[in-house]
């Protein structure tokens, strides 16, 4: 259901978005041609519900001119240089289109994720009233759930999973929770303060992927075969990306990152595409793991 409600707000940013001005009878008709109206429409009191939440969650106003009684989203042209409010409009943007064109569903075929998104509201309820979050949860290498404390810092997504990024007190550190890993999550009465000088950006600025590691960021070069070269130009593997050298059978890129494991992960995805130039230390890992590789295939 958190879900659910979750896609229903996106899908009305959206719609309001795309649309410009609507009437709420307008609104209606493209409503029933989801699958979140089971053939009903919005109750005026859900509707406002939606609005407000909408405010409360995205910081998005939906405003009515009383004179025609149509609605609209407040400073519109805002939202393209808000990173989080223009992911909401796009991440979900296929989705919310697919669900007004119900008669294409088996035409269209999208990557399902994992579990987990049904405790987006709840998480993000309690990154919005600064308190504290508790969730039962078991990793991929424990049999059995544990419960987690965390002061809920922020939310991000990486391969298709939701992560909550938070403090946990019992080791006195930022720790990383993958939200497919979770059986329940719930709002404590507890408050904390937000970190005023923490950025998240900051955080996760010389990782790539999830990880993040207490080293100094290095200096790696990939040299990287035509056409896998063509994807990573339009879309770079991490923001510290340059281009050093380019030409029809090759391009060479710098990067200022930590060689986490996610970033090995993505090297090695790229096969006989990819060759790693930088650091000497980088390389022989990446050399070993290929010879590995190998020997289970004899």
């Amino acid at each position: 259901m958190a879900q659910n409600l979750f896609n229903r707000y996106v899908w009305l940013v959206n719609t309001l978005y795309r649309n410009k001005r609507m009437t709420l009878k307008e609104i209606n008709n493209s409503w029933l041609h989801t699958d979140f109206s089971d053939g009903n429409p919005i109750p005026r009191r859900t509707f406002h519900n939606h609005r407000e939440k909408i405010q409360e969650f995205f910081d998005i106003n939906i405003e009515c001119d009383r004179v025609t009684n149509e609605y609209y989203i407040e400073d519109v042209d805002s939202l393209s240089n808000d990173k989080v409010r223009f992911w909401l409009l796009n991440s979900f943007a296929v989705e919310n289109i697919i669900n007004e064109q119900q008669k294409l569903h088996d035409r269209i075929m999208l990557e399902k994720n994992p579990s987990g998104e049904i405790y987006l509201t709840t998480i993000i309820e309690a990154m919005r009233d600064s308190k504290v979050l508790q969730f039962t949860y078991r990793t991929f290498s424990e049999t059995e759930e544990h419960v987690v404390t965390l002061l809920p810092y922020f939310i991000r997504i990486f391969k298709q999973r939701w992560y909550i990024i938070g403090y946990n007190a019992e080791y006195n550190q930022l720790r990383i929770y993958s939200l497919d890993r979770m059986s329940s999550a719930e709002v404590l009465k507890e408050e904390f303060e937000y970190p005023a000088d923490f950025s998240p950006e900051e955080y996760f600025k010389n990782s790539f992927g999830i990880i993040v590691e207490e080293k100094s960021a290095e200096v790696i070069v990939l040299k990287v075969n035509t056409p896998q070269n063509n994807y990573i130009k339009t879309l770079p593997l991490h923001h510290s990306q340059k281009q050093l050298f380019d030409c029809d059978s090759f391009t060479t890129f710098q990067y200022t990152l930590l060689p986490t494991f996610d970033f090995k992960q993505e090297i090695l995805s790229m096969g006989a595409k990819v060759e790693v130039l930088q650091p000497q230390s980088l390389r022989e890992e990446i050399i070993a793991t290929l010879k590995q590789a190998l020997e289970n295939y004899k």
